[in-house]
């Protein structure tokens, strides 16, 4: 049974998230959690005699808050595979800031597309030691991998960092465009004085 959420995968963490958000009462809503980190059903946890829920329900108190200063690793294994996150956003390739941008249009459901987010800024390392290039087509394979065998331990310091450094690159970027449109304004009204004096 995972005992802290450092175990959880992606998908045990999501589950639990959605599980704790339920508006219900608190023993049903434990016996779904434990359910879910358990992977027994949730008829063999209400069959539990009493004593024996009451020792398991310990293990999901560590489950409620996330830890925070973790380690960001940037590359990383998965299901046997390595991986290396491109956390640059000027260093994705058009198809990754597209795919991204798609799962990060609702910041709603950014957390519930931390898997589709992952899958589109982290690309396969050959041998562990080169850098492969962003494919597409295979987005919804490692997305998979990720839900399922990625521990959110090394998950979610990615996605938090990436989300930071992504917020400072929309306000540089936002401050930098305005720059250039005030320059551009300031050229053409210069352009348009110069030559009113050719008429």
């Amino acid at each position: 049974m995972i005992s802290k959420y450092a175990d959880l995968t992606i998908k045990q963490f999501l589950n639990c998230k959605r599980i704790s958000e339920l508006q219900i009462d608190k023993v049903d809503k434990n016996v779904r959690l434990l359910a879910e980190i358990s992977g027994k059903t949730i008829d063999e946890i209400e069959n539990l005699p009493l004593t024996e829920l009451k020792a398991k329900l310990k293990y999901i108190t560590n489950l409620d808050t996330i830890p925070e200063g973790q380690k960001v690793k940037m590359v990383f294994k998965v299901n046997g595979k390595w991986y290396k996150c491109i956390w640059k956003t000027q260093e994705l390739s058009a198809a990754q800031y597209i795919d991204v941008a798609h799962f990060t249009k609702d910041p709603e459901q950014i957390i519930y597309n931390i898997h589709n987010i992952m899958a589109a800024t982290c690309v396969p390392m050959k041998y562990g030691l080169f850098q492969q290039k962003y494919d597409g087509s295979k987005h919804a394979e490692i997305s998979e991998a990720f839900y399922n065998h990625m521990k959110i331990e090394v998950a979610y310091p990615i996605m938090l960092f990436f989300c930071k450094y992504s917020e400072e690159l929309a306000a540089a970027t936002l401050t930098y465009l305005a720059k250039e449109a005030k320059e551009i304004q300031e050229l053409l009204a210069a352009s348009t004085q110069s030559m009113d004096g050719l008429h």
